[in-house]
């Protein structure tokens, strides 16, 4: 599975069960180890991290963090999520 391929299937799926974020980020560890470790860091909570994956950020232009990573914008995930870490504005 690529970045692209997870980003649609986020976009079908609701994402609702823990089964369902758990899974989705083990294929990002496999896909982008840097990006999946950093948001689990960030959020403290593997949940969390995977939800915020799959939502809408206005500094990513309103799209989600697996859209820009399949848009191939790889260094605007982490440069927010280092935001998020340390403060500033998102």
């Amino acid at each position: 599975m690529n970045v692209k391929e997870l980003a649609r299937l986020a976009e079908r799926q609701q994402l609702s069960e823990e089964h369902s974020r758990q899974e989705l980020l083990d294929h990002l560890r496999n896909i982008d180890p840097e990006v999946a470790a950093l948001a689990e860091y960030v959020f403290d909570d593997q949940s969390d991290a995977a939800l915020w994956l799959t939502r809408s950020v206005i500094t990513l232009g309103g799209i989600t963090p697996l859209q820009a990573l399949a848009k191939g914008k790889r260094e605007d995930v982490p440069r927010v999520l280092n935001g998020i870490l340390y403060g500033l504005p998102e």
